[in-house]
């Protein structure tokens, strides 16, 4: 049965004519209808609509007739605005059809769109000194068409090679054509600015003017708005997503009058549609005349986690792929039934004209190989540690539904890691640990504001053992890097990245380091970011040798920068139970670009009868994990990362009494 609508807009309402009985014989549908409003008239269905808001009314009704499968026709005839609509509807279907067949690679009947990627290639190759591999250019050709895209591609992909393409083929059109652009913003971690910079040299072989909006206290707010409103403004603007809201008005006139391809990198921090920096990165984003949304983990959450990224690709109501509310989103991601499966396969195929993801298993990245490093504690650390733990787990044991939602529990967690690894550690409070600007963000304001535990602090003498530390005994963790880069990887003379959490464990290993005639540099969030890119940019030069090793904390350089020209050795002196943060970490030195017959190498030092054997334990078991959907196109990370930290008091538990 087909059904007919059309708008009165006298009365302000749509007139759905047909079979209307059956309509009303579906509850939920008829519920629906009743919170818009609806009466019945003449075997008519009419549904009010608000005063100029009759696009958006338009797409509710042809969303809700889609999910029921109801075959509605929207008259055109009278009303032009209606006509614009449907027209637009129409072209708008057509246009995701074409998206979709690149995407998928099965274009090549449509003789229109295989001229149009025989140029786009031509364009490339002349445009890019960097040659892109086949997934990267159908990539970069499909955000090129689509002009409004995700890419989802795993760390390590080159998804900015794959958007300076694709910049490249749009900037590169005629100066009359719509889709030409000619200027880009990138909204982006400060982290992420320099590799923007240097990646824009790497691929066109020449430097452009950038502009940064955020990152440097020196820059005045005057001078942002002169940048924006300058006649002939630099090619590349960065800005951090916490910076937008302040510069809201000014950004929206800045793409007004310039043709901008807008980017978020690191996507999924604007996932919060009721956050600031969901709502400031959205609203400006109609301006744009392409828009570009990148992220590896477009669904840490859920897929409620989409709902904002692809308002911002597609702000425009009429042209909404989703096919789900956020509360919908919601809903799926929570359940676990055959339908909801279903749901999901619908979810993955409406947006699949809009997205594109290169997978793990596309990029043929060369040999990895991973060694546990197990050492033994020197006594006075021993002790430590177990007089801290036995604490512990007499109060795990008393609390039989103990959670790591508990903020205490999580502290006392995080001081036995502490402990494990350097007891020194022990004498600052939680807050001092970590660098907690780079552990939240607005949208996340409770991230890890972890208030303190007295168990041990109580007992005197015993926190007089922990103060004298530091001049009794060397940690067991330090001495074994020492002998991993004097006997492993300096004999190879090869450069290191050594990770660690805590900010203290950085600065007291650089010394101890220094003490035996290596230097370091830091990548922790209290250098200066200048001082870090320098570190970066040396670092990743094969033929530097000022320094072999730099510490850092993966909070601070975990996402958006790569050193695999470099480096090709990681030392982990701890890591916590986060799963992706330490595969994003691993994947700072094993990316695109190496050579084939190139080894990475990973070594993790555990400190023996310890949380660190657990934390070892629990990793294995969520990259096991991930790995099984890691090459899905939506990977949902959300029950691997979080809610089964518990385990970890459940694991720790049975650690203690095998030992025991």
């Amino acid at each position: 049965m087909r059904y007919t609508l059309e708008i009165d807009s006298q009365n302000l309402g749509f007139i759905i004519k047909g079979n209307i009985d059956k309509i009303l014989s579906n509850r939920r549908m008829t519920l629906t209808l009743k919170r818009l409003n609806f009466k019945t008239n003449d075997n008519n269905i009419f549904i009010p609509y608000e005063e100029k808001r009759e696009i958006e009314g338009l797409n509710n009704l042809r969303d809700l007739f889609e999910r029921y499968k109801l075959d509605i026709v929207i008259l055109s005839g009278k009303n032009n605005e209606l006509k614009t609509y449907t027209d637009e509807i129409k072209n708008f279907k057509d246009f995701a059809l074409k998206a979709k067949s690149i995407r998928n690679n099965e274009f090549k009947e449509n003789s229109d769109l295989v001229e149009d990627f025989n140029n786009f290639q031509e364009i490339v190759k002349n445009q890019l000194k960097r040659t892109l591999y086949e997934l990267q250019l159908l990539s970069a050709f499909h955000m090129a068409f689509a002009q409004n895209s995700c890419n989802f591609s795993v760390p390590g992909a080159g998804k900015t090679s794959i958007v300076y393409a694709a910049y490249a083929y749009l900037k590169s059109m005629p100066l009359d054509n719509p889709k030409r652009v000619d200027k880009l913003v990138i909204i982006g971690p400060i982290s992420s600015f320099r590799p923007w910079e240097t990646e824009y040299y790497n691929c066109f072989g020449y430097e452009t003017k950038s502009f940064r909006l955020s990152g440097n206290s020196e820059t005045t707010r005057e001078e942002k708005i002169e940048h924006l409103y300058s006649p002939e403004p630099d090619e590349l603007t960065l800005i951090y997503p916490g910076g937008v809201d302040n510069l809201k008005s000014e950004l929206i006139d800045f793409m007004t009058r310039n043709r901008v391809m807008l980017v978020v990198d690191e996507a999924h921090k604007i996932k919060n549609p009721d956050g600031v920096w969901g709502k400031s990165v959205t609203e400006i984003s109609e301006k744009a005349i392409a828009r570009v949304a990148l992220t590896g983990t477009p669904v840490p959450n859920g897929y409620q986690d989409l709902f904002n990224i692809f308002k911002f690709i597609q702000p425009y109501k009429y042209k909404e792929v989703l096919g789900f509310s956020h509360s919908g989103l919601e809903d799926l991601s929570s359940s676990n039934t055959l339908e909801a499966s279903g749901r999901v396969e619908r979810l993955k195929d409406n947006i699949s004209p809009f997205f594109i993801r290169i997978k793990k298993e596309d990029l043929n990245l060369p040999k990895v190989e991973e060694e546990l490093y197990p050492v033994e504690m020197l006594p006075y650390q021993r002790e430590i540690y177990d007089f801290i733990e036995a604490k512990y787990i007499n109060h795990f044991k008393k609390d039989s539904f103990a959670t790591v939602k508990d903020i205490l529990n999580k502290a006392k967690l995080i001081r036995l890691r502490q402990a494990a690894t350097n007891p020194s550690l022990l004498t600052k409070p939680l807050k001092e640990a970590f660098e907690l600007s780079n552990l939240t963000d607005s949208n996340s304001p409770n991230a890890v504001f972890i208030t303190d535990t007295s168990d041990y602090i109580n007992d005197t003498d015993f926190f007089e053992k922990i103060i004298e530390y530091v001049d009794v005994e060397t940690p067991v963790k330090f001495i074994a890097a020492l002998d991993l880069l004097q006997n492993n990887i300096f004999l190879r003379k090869e450069k290191c990245i050594i990770w660690t959490i805590f900010i203290d464990n950085a600065l007291n290993l650089s010394n101890y380091l220094l003490g035996k005639g290596i230097k370091s540099k830091l990548l922790i969030g209290q250098v200066e970011q200048s001082e870090r890119e320098e570190t970066i940019e040396l670092f990743n030069n094969p033929q530097n040798h000022d320094f072999d090793v730099v510490i850092a904390n993966p909070f601070s350089v975990a996402e958006s920068i790569s050193l695999h020209n470099g480096c090709h050795n990681a030392i982990y002196l701890e890591r916590d139970y986060n799963c992706s943060n330490f595969l994003q970490s691993k994947d700072r030195i094993h990316r695109v670009g190496l050579n084939p017959n190139q080894i990475t190498n990973y070594y993790y030092i555990i400190a023996k009868e310890s949380i660190d054997e657990v934390i070892h334990d629990r990793l294995e078991i969520k990259i096991e994990r991930m790995e099984r959907i890691i090459n899905d196109d939506i990977p949902l990370f959300e029950a691997i990362d979080n809610g089964d930290e518990t385990d970890i008091i459940k694991g720790l538990m049975k650690n203690y009494a095998e030992r025991s």
